[in-house]
């Protein structure tokens, strides 16, 4: 039987293995001081996993290698580092043992992220297609040999995912792999690296120069209305799609815990009170009980529909909201140091996580007593024969209701037409905030006054149960703040959601990303410029090379003929200058030059051009 514990510590060998290669091809822009004391020729340069903010390319390869590691990361949320250190520690070393498991599970799925983002295509696929095979190979059969276990559809059911991604990761790298061969056996070059300014991009700032149309008068769907409209302009980056699909991968892990775990919980739930209660009240403690468990399972579906909706909500906040960023609208955002919002942004996708899932708990114990409630409150009294005395309460309820809601509507329409002042123009829509009618308004609030009391008591409760209500209902959203305003930097969840906005913002707007293009294609032409100014055209080039090689083959013969002009002429730093000589060392240096240079010209027969020429200009 396979032990996955075992498995993913030995996967640190091949993990580490992989990752030095891709390193070693992977070279360093800059040199450094240890290039001169190791032969690395820049080789070891820093591997880039992805780009998580901006990026907009293979956005699903890299979710799906994200989703590979969703049962690790799902395994460290449940169980904690005893999934995969079976050894206990101290409690104040807790935290640095979740640290090295998070650390170990992020080395034993780099490869995956190196593999997608080398410039070597052919090589990192091949190595990218077995890591993803050993890995799917050993998770089947971990599958099969969990059979013989008590919880064999559990245990086969929560590697799926990482078994689908595995399989698509080794799909993609097939497709890269023949990509790049059949380029290399034709000699073509694939240029697979993202542009600086991507195309949506480019057409959301082309788009903001032209004539803007009415949008009302365009024709839209009834679901572009009422719950998403398609931008061609805009892209998600990758750190939402991964996400995403992490928050997918670990609610469906996370359901299957709930499914498997709850029958046995309430089974044994169920036991414990038969054998406390007196048997005349096993009846109806049996139809409690009965009452709990559906209601208790029945709760499930609501919050697995409002969990799932919030995943792709969120996803549309984001969008709406990195947009009005990007127009300039920076409202209710708490703000915070730089340091900060960078360290929030790294949070953002573990929070995500962890938030949709007490989310979702929260969200079906919230269900479940509100289905609890109802049963008791209106089912049961049903089944028991009580239904004229509910109907009874529920009358008096809703007519109190309806009076409170009656003497508010009186105060409204009193304060419209009897206690405020005429509009100052035809054309306004509202009348002005004057009082008209001082003294009958002072006698209206003064008898109001008691009566205010009574009905405020019933509205502090009725707000303190929408507040739970709403605050359970909107605790996976980390898009909007649970707090009043002025204390949105205390909710974590909020800050970090508005680090990852304004990280995003100042990195991704379409605006800035254009300029700085425009810059780096003027700075590329101005050298293009430069470089085609200095440098001179072959014939001119060769013409000024022929001159100058002649000047100093005559400046060589006339000091050959007159030594003496040697001690005339401007010296810069040579041998001469550097160590003076007297005029007879001159002379003797010179005439010992003349001779072994007729000498040579006597053993090879050679004529002195130079002398050759000369003759030639006399004779003529």
């Amino acid at each position: 039987m396979i032990r996955m514990d075992l498995f993913v510590h030995f996967s640190l060998i091949p993990a580490v293995l992989i990752t030095l290669l891709l390193s070693y091809l992977q070279r360093r822009a800059k040199h450094r001081h240890i290039d001169d004391n190791l032969p690395l020729d820049q080789r070891f340069g820093i591997i880039e996993p992805a780009n998580f903010g901006s990026s907009s390319r293979n956005r699903w390869s890299y979710g799906a290698a994200c989703g590979a590691a969703a049962t690790t990361v799902f395994l460290l949320f449940i169980k904690g580092y005893s999934s995969y250190f079976p050894f206990t520690t101290p409690v104040w070393a807790n935290v640095f043992v979740y640290l090295l498991s998070a650390l170990e599970a992020g080395v034993d799925y780099y490869p995956f992220f190196a593999c997608l983002s080398t410039r070597h295509k052919i090589i990192g696929s091949v190595l990218g297609f077995c890591y993803a095979l050993s890995w799917f190979c050993v998770q089947v059969v971990y599958i099969f040999d969990c059979q013989i276990n008590e919880n064999t559809h559990f245990s086969k059911l929560i590697p799926l995912p990482s078994l689908i991604c595995c399989l698509f990761l080794m799909g993609h790298f097939i497709q890269i792999f023949a990509k790049h061969l059949k380029g290399y056996c034709r000699a073509e070059f694939i240029d697979e690296e993202e542009p600086f300014l991507p195309r949506h991009q480019y057409n959301y700032v082309k788009n903001l120069l032209k004539a803007r149309t009415d949008e009302a008068t365009v024709a839209k769907s009834c679901f572009a209305k009422r719950i998403y409209q398609w931008d061609p302009n805009f892209r998600f980056p990758l750190r939402m799609i991964v996400t995403s699909l992490l928050c997918l991968i670990c609610l469906y892990n996370f359901i299957l815990v709930d499914f498997y775990i709850s029958p046995k919980a309430v089974m044994r739930l169920d036991h414990i009170i038969l054998e406390a209660v007196n048997k005349t009240l096993a009846d109806k403690t049996k139809r409690s009980l009965l009452i709990l468990k559906e209601s208790w399972f029945y709760s499930t579906f609501p919050a697995i529909a409002v969990s799932v909706t919030y995943i792709f909500h969120v996803m549309a906040c984001y969008r709406t909201q990195i947009k009005s960023l990007f127009r300039g609208e920076k409202k209710y955002m708490p703000l915070k140091r730089p340091p900060a919002v960078l360290a929030a942004s790294i949070r953002y996708t573990g929070y995500q996580i962890a938030f949709l899932l007490w989310g979702y708990l929260v969200l079906r114990i919230l269900c479940f007593l509100v289905s609890v409630i109802i049963a008791f409150v209106f089912v049961v009294p049903i089944q028991d024969g009580n239904g004229m005395q509910l109907l009874e309460g529920i009358g008096y309820a809703l007519l109190g209701a309806v009076l409170m809601a009656t003497v508010i509507i009186v105060q409204v329409l009193a304060s419209q037409f009897f206690f405020l002042q005429d509009k100052l123009y035809p054309t306004d829509q509202t009348k002005p905030l004057a009082i008209n009618n001082r003294r009958a308004f002072q006698n209206f609030s003064y008898f109001f006054l008691f009566y205010s009391a009574m009905l405020g008591f019933g509205n502090c409760v009725l707000r303190l149960i929408i507040n739970v209500f709403l605050g359970s209902w909107l605790f996976a959203r980390i898009d909007r703040p649970l707090f009043p305003r002025g204390y949105e930097s205390i909710d974590m969840g909020y800050c970090t959601w508005v680090g990852m906005l304004r990280v995003d913002f100042y990195h991704t707007h379409p605006v800035a990303v254009a300029f700085c293009h425009l810059l780096i294609q003027e700075s590329e032409m101005n050298k293009t410029q430069a470089q085609t100014a200095e440098s001179p055209p072959p014939d001119v080039l060769e013409a000024c090379q022929g001159k100058k090689f002649r000047t100093k083959w005559w400046l060589m013969y006339t000091l050959q003929n007159n030594p003496r002009l040697i001690m005339d002429r401007k010296q810069r730093g040579s041998a001469v200058g550097t160590f003076p000589m007297g005029t007879e060392d001159l002379e003797s240096l010179m005439i010992s030059t003349v001779r072994s240079r007729k000498l040579q010209i006597k053993e090879t027969g050679v004529p002195d051009p130079v002398q050759s020429k000369g003759s030639e200009d006399r004779s003529t």
